[in-house]
């Protein structure tokens, strides 16, 4: 044999491997990718991430050697038969898979947004195993090995609903408005799920005590003009309940009907008798309704409404207080 055509021989065997090589760099790829539409596993088995949301589940039907990352990571792992659930956070857009035979397929993009409490399906197309002949048998053999699992899943109950923790709030409030320009606080409560109540009430703390009848806008009492002292006296109080509703998680709505009254009277001179009446233009009362907002920002919430007394009396109401949530047990 001469030298060139051994040197040769020997170029054309390490292309060959070289080739065989760079073919078993990634000997796999993403079949399909779809939404379980029908699958309420990660209803019924939640797992929440590090900031306590629910995770989505995606279901890959591979070999149990593959190995995941997400750049959220990968919360949790579960080997079931002829496929790996994989619980990740909400919002990942990316997941890179990892072979120890067939190498590495990095960031395979998904084509949708990830949801909480979502089942997906990932399908892998494999390779098929490599089976090594006998060198002295005249016959080749190839074994196909096809493994197919069929699963029927029946569940006889209701598909779980998204968790809503049990939520109060507590907010310190304060009105301002009506004829009076009256400036009040107050207190509203509420106890709710995806839906609940509330209950508000606000008051100056004022009285009028004892009163001697009624005098018109301008102070006349039946024609005539007494003289006054300037002195004045106030009094206002609110209470109203009713339903509250959540629109998210940090946005809810209430609406809700009491009483209120928001009276003030004026002081004659002493010259008068001294004595306090009623300024009928001043005074209101009757029923009393209540709608606005509560926002919510992790444990501080902050309310926003409008009052009004028989529909003629007008007050605007802001507040600030706590929100607590009861936490979902696992």
């Amino acid at each position: 044999m001469s030298s060139p055509v051994f040197i040769i021989r020997i170029l054309l065997m390490s292309l060959m491997l070289m080739s065989a090589y760079a073919a078993r760099a990634q000997k796999f790829k993403v079949k399909s990718f779809r939404i379980l539409t029908n699958d309420v596993t990660a209803f019924v088995h939640p797992v929440s991430d590090l900031n306590d949301e629910g995770c989505a589940l995606i279901k890959v039907q591979a070999s149990p050697d593959f190995e995941f990352s997400t750049p959220l990571g990968i919360v949790k792992r579960v080997n079931k038969t002829g496929e790996i659930w994989l619980y990740i956070p909400k919002g990942s857009k990316k997941i890179t898979l990892k072979h120890p035979e067939w190498g590495v397929l990095r960031d395979y993009t998904f084509p949708g947004k990830i949801e909480s409490h979502i089942s997906y399906e990932l399908r892998l197309d494999e390779p098929e195993r490599e089976r090594i002949s006998s060198v002295s048998s005249p016959v080749v053999t190839t074994v196909h090995d096809t493994l197919v699992v069929t699963r029927t899943d029946t569940m006889l109950v209701t598909p779980a609903k998204k968790f809503i923790p049990l939520s109060f709030t507590a907010v310190a409030t304060a009105l301002w408005g009506g004829s009076s320009n009256t400036l009040s606080g107050g207190i509203m409560l509420a106890l709710m799920k995806r839906h609940g109540g509330f209950m508000h009430i606000a008051s100056d703390f004022g009285s009028l005590g004892a009163t001697e009848g009624t005098c018109d806008r301008d102070g006349y009492i039946g024609g005539r003009l007494p003289y006054y002292s300037g002195k004045t006296r106030h009094s206002f109080l609110v209470a109203t309940g009713g339903a509250i509703q959540r629109l998210s998680g940090k946005v809810s709505i209430f609406e809700g009907i009491g009483y209120g009254y928001d009276d003030a009277a004026w002081q004659l001179a002493q010259s008068e008798g001294g004595g306090v009446v009623k300024n009928s233009h001043y005074c209101h009362k009757g029923i009393a309704f209540e709608a606005g907002a509560v926002f919510s920002l992790k444990k501080m919430a902050i309310s926003a409404s409008v009052v009004s007394i028989g529909g003629k009396q007008w007050y605007a109401a802001i507040g600030v207080g706590i929100n607590l949530k009861k936490r979902q047990r696992r």
